[in-house]
């Protein structure tokens, strides 16, 4: 069930908001619509997070932005391998017993990053992800 149906303004006020409300992060913040999310972050090829969402009855902030910056520098590698290859933009998907984690490049220095609960089945979730990630790779350019 998508909670923006219908868009009333109810349903628009009750979306987690990004922490630093950045244009990028109001992009990222549409991932917290798929049910059991947990956060989901922007970082640069430093690991710094640029912006980033997360639901704090879930997920610490300073845990959204760790996992960016660790997951960032693994997937920045794997694109530079994929491009090298003239692969394509890479996803990565790591399942784990408790969460699962989507990441994927953004342009050559960046990596958007979304945390979810590990019972979501993250193939009805790639289109939605990869749909977020190319507005904000359209927002760099």
């Amino acid at each position: 069930m998508n909670p923006l149906e219908g868009g009333t303004l109810q349903a628009l006020s009750r979306r987690i908001p990004s922490v630093m409300r950045s244009e990028f992060g109001r992009v990222i913040e549409n991932l917290m619509d798929v049910p059991g999310s947990m956060g989901a972050v922007l970082v640069d090829d430093d690991g710094y997070a640029i912006d980033y969402v997360y639901n704090p009855k879930l997920l610490d902030d300073i845990d959204i932005q760790i996992v960016g910056a660790q997951l960032g520098q693994s997937v920045l590698q794997t694109f530079g391998t994929a491009a090298h290859r003239d692969l394509g933009t890479p996803t990565i998907v790591l399942e784990g017993k408790e969460v699962t984690l989507v990441a994927s490049p953004v342009g050559q220095h960046y990596v958007l990053t979304f945390v979810m609960d590990a019972s979501v089945d993250p193939s009805g979730v790639l289109g939605h992800f990869e749909a977020v990630r190319s507005t904000v790779e359209h927002l760099l350019t």
